[in-house]
């Protein structure tokens, strides 16, 4: 504020005036593209893909059944796993029929099912399902050992199922 005469003038001078813009347009800068970054969305989604795969791996070894990971590749929403399991002996088994949901530990609160895990908005899922067998190998029927599994994320690494150990890194 100055005085000039008995009248008070307020008001910015120019120099402020760029300062705070050039301040304002570094953050813009900066902050801007973390308001739109899936990056902790895809982490946390490959996280609770791959414990949702081990999960499997661990019901079908305690239960002695086949037990399936249902993927159905998409963005978003539409891109989920769903476990379910065959409620048959394995040595009665001739075709695996995995019919019956397995519960999440934890219920994904995207899903309408507790048997499911879905994509966020802006993640998109895709790759193959994986049948694991009661020593929790993964197989593509009964006593055939399937190839490495891959399942994708957006931006994530690939989630690997290997089929002889069913490890799934």
């Amino acid at each position: 504020m100055a005085l000039h005469g008995s009248k008070c003038v307020a008001g910015f001078t120019l120099v402020e005036l760029v300062v705070v813009l050039i301040l304002v347009g570094i953050l813009a800068a900066v902050a801007g593209p973390r308001f739109v970054d899936r990056t902790a969305e895809q982490r946390g989604f490959r996280d609770a893909a791959k414990a949702a795969i081990q999960h499997a791996r661990h019901v079908a070894v305690a239960s002695r059944r086949f037990v399936c990971v249902i993927l159905t590749p998409g963005p978003g929403p539409a891109g989920l796993l769903g476990l379910r399991m065959d409620t048959n002996e394995p040595e009665a088994v001739a075709a695996i029929n995995c019919a019956t949901n397995v519960a999440m530990p934890v219920a994904d609160r995207n899903c309408a099912n507790p048997n499911e895990v879905c994509a966020p908005n802006g993640v998109t899922l895709g790759g193959g399902g994986v049948i694991f067998d009661a020593l929790g190998r993964s197989v593509t029927a009964p006593n055939v050992l399937a190839a490495v599994v891959n399942v994708a994320i957006t931006g994530q690494p690939n989630i690997t199922v290997q089929p002889e150990t069913g490890y799934v890194q």
